[in-house]
């Protein structure tokens, strides 16, 4: 017997942060007064993940190590 195949629907931030428990949910709150007047808890969401991914390494940033000279473009004049 052939099982329908039921879809979610999508996870928005606005559903996600409404999941949230209570003291997150204020935390996040607090955090959005502290880092930035008009900040929306979805926003405060994303900024909080962020900056926590960020600071366990799980995050890339923008400098992805392949930034200065290849070693064949190394020499005298440009040795600091």
């Amino acid at each position: 017997m052939k099982q329908k195949n039921k879809t979610q629907p999508p996870v928005t931030l606005e559903s996600l942060s409404n999941a949230l428990p209570a003291d997150v949910v204020a935390a996040l709150d607090r955090f959005s007064a502290m880092e930035g007047a008009g900040m929306t808890r979805e926003q405060a969401l994303v900024t909080a993940l962020r900056t926590w991914a960020l600071s366990r390494g799980l995050l890339r940033t923008g400098n992805d190590g392949n930034d200065g000279l290849r070693p064949e473009q190394l020499n005298a004049t440009n040795d600091d």
